[in-house]
């Protein structure tokens, strides 16, 4: 099997044990086999056929679990210039993704859009929300409204809610985020594979790749899921609270982020025996900041959990011939795949040998199959790292404070 292959550093003190690989309300395991993924993909389908041949622009309002595994899909696995490119060279639409309530960012989109499509007929506007009563999207879509209202609506959203009506009562067709889905398990639901469809992704191969891991990691024993939660959390109870994921590819900085959401929104909780708990997620890009943190992580607090991401095979450039210096002659001939990978291996033993804790993901390839693995392996590790920390690792009652005072604050 081409699978995604972890390496772990130092183990901690205290090795934790694994009970079970399985929890209570984990319907996101069914996403990737069975009725389940085949009803997804047959409405996905039916929906993409309709749509994506008149479609130029897709414009996709959502925010945290409904837009960070598409933009983690469309970041890895589309063209870093796709809305640049001519119509006849994308396998698909213009994909713009508003997950955020800033004015500059959501009218810039929306004069794009308008700019390339005035009378909105080639412009599918995409609302993601299970309830559809969060501010932000609730926002954008308002404004979508009234500045698009010509673009055909389509709403992936809960069995029933305020979206689910408005869907209904305007026409708009519609595809359901699995009850028992939670926002951050849902990038393997139409949520994110739907978006990811009309843009020519082979959903088919995510949900696979996803399949694959879940198999490997079907019992304790020689469980990826299950060592790497292990090791997390182990190294967490030793005061190795802050974890940081930093990929050598920049298509995987959206990865990251969706990582960043998962671990902290499941993990960060008052456990049953009412201790707060839960390691903080960050996110550096390699090579890029190696010229920022890596000082800080050499001599500053050994309290760090680093893990690097890197990736076999791709696209590859020669350096060339032509140095600007006897200094660094010894570039000549390599190319930049090859100063990637030693800046990461480099990396990793200089913070290693800082007696910062490290591991390590390796993509044998960029693709739909090891992508949809990646997202499964975290889901996994995170279901398990919840039972360990004894939290519930599906509920996320610290953000609702938050909501509630926005909404008061604007009353």
């Amino acid at each position: 099997m081409n699978m995604i292959k972890l390496t772990l550093g130092t183990p901690p003190q205290k090795q934790l044990d694994v009970e079970s690989v399985h929890g209570e309300n984990e319907q996101w395991r069914d996403l990737w086999q069975g009725s389940l993924r085949s009803e997804n993909e047959n409405n996905i389908n039916a929906l993409v056929s309709t749509l994506r041949p008149n479609c130029r622009n897709l414009l996709v309002i959502g925010i945290g679990g409904s837009s960070l595994g598409l933009k983690a899909i469309q970041n890895a696995l589309l063209d870093p210039n796709w809305n640049l490119l001519p119509d006849d060279q994308r396998n698909g639409p213009r994909l713009f993704v508003i997950d955020n309530i800033d004015p500059v960012t959501t009218c810039s989109t929306f004069e794009v859009v308008k700019k390339d499509d005035p009378d909105l007929k080639h412009t599918v506007v995409c609302i993601i929300s299970k309830s559809g009563e969060t501010i932000e999207i609730a926002a954008n879509l308002m404004v979508a409204l009234k500045e698009l209202s010509s673009a055909t609506f389509i709403a992936i959203t809960g069995k029933s809610g305020s979206l689910r009506d408005f869907a209904a009562e305007n026409g708009w067709k519609t595809l359901l985020v699995p009850e028992e889905v939670g926002g951050r398990f849902s990038v393997l639901s139409p949520v994110g594979l739907f978006p990811a469809a009309m843009c020519g992704v082979d959903i088919g191969a995510l949900l696979d790749g996803a399949r694959e891991m879940a198999q490997s990691c079907s019992s304790t024993k020689n469980n990826v899921a299950a060592s790497l939660a292990t090791f997390l959390i182990g190294h967490a109870a030793e005061n190795r609270t802050t974890q940081v994921m930093m990929p050598y590819c920049e298509g995987f900085t959206y990865l990251a982020h969706w990582w960043v959401q998962l671990w902290a929104e499941s993990l960060g909780k008052t456990n049953e025996n009412s201790v707060r708990v839960g390691p903080t997620p960050l996110v550096a890009i390699g090579a890029t900041d190696q010229h920022s943190v890596l000082q800080l992580w050499r001599e500053g607090p050994v309290d760090k959990v680093i893990g690097f991401i890197g990736v076999d095979q791709g696209i590859d450039v020669s350096l060339g011939e032509q140095a600007i210096s006897k200094n660094i002659d010894w570039l000549c001939n390599k190319t930049m795949r090859e100063v990637l990978h030693a800046e990461q291996e480099a990396t990793t033993q200089a913070v290693s040998e800082a007696e910062q804790a490290t591991w390590t993901l390796t993509f044998p390839e960029v693709s739909a199959l090891t992508l949809g693995q990646f997202f499964a392996l975290w889901e996994l590790t995170t279901a398990i790292a919840g039972r360990l920390l004894k939290v519930n690792p599906y509920n996320q009652p610290g953000v609702e404070l938050a909501k509630q005072l926005t909404a008061e604050k604007l009353r």
